[in-house]
């Protein structure tokens, strides 16, 4: 893999020598990430499972559901935006590193499509009073695939963590 830029490596070093020379910067930032995850993931994933069984049921739990998707995407939002910030102090931290790192690129890469998942299953969202059948199996689908990706993401946090 090609080497970052060194305009960017010499922007990111005070940073990076902040971040590995202090021990409370360092974990402050990786509970933060933690957190989004755990925020971030967590409420995903509940709602992912009960969008899953609300499929099957009828329509006034399958309205129910909906409403209550519509404040799950806040904090599911909330927590992708720790994610985000946390893991770019991370990036800029170790910026060789992860610029050259496979698994890097594979985890930016699977989360870009977890974003557009979740523009998907918000459209599926938008689509139940029109095409009630069609956005139900639409939402069905985005929600299996956010269960997948989440959890293949967080795989590939921890394979990157052990690299």
């Amino acid at each position: 893999m090609m080497a970052p830029p060194q305009a960017l490596v010499d922007a990111a070093q005070g940073w990076a020598h902040l971040y590995s020379k202090t021990k409370a910067v360092s974990m402050a930032v990786t509970y933060i990430h933690l957190a989004g995850i755990l925020l971030g993931g967590g409420a995903a994933v509940a709602a992912d499972r009960d969008t899953l069984r609300a499929a099957s049921d009828p329509e006034p739990v399958r309205a129910y559901h909906l409403t209550f998707l519509a404040t799950v995407h806040n904090v599911a939002i909330g927590g992708l935006a720790l994610i985000v910030v946390s893991g770019l102090l991370m990036f800029f931290a170790d910026l060789e590193t992860f610029w050259g790192s496979r698994i890097y690129w594979l985890k930016m890469s699977l989360f870009v499509l977890l974003l557009l998942n979740g523009a998907l299953m918000k459209r599926a969202e938008g689509l139940v009073a029109t095409n009630p059948d069609a956005a139900w199996k639409n939402l069905k689908t985005t929600s299996l695939t956010s269960l997948i990706l989440w959890f293949t993401i967080l795989l590939a946090g921890v394979i990157l963590m052990s690299a």
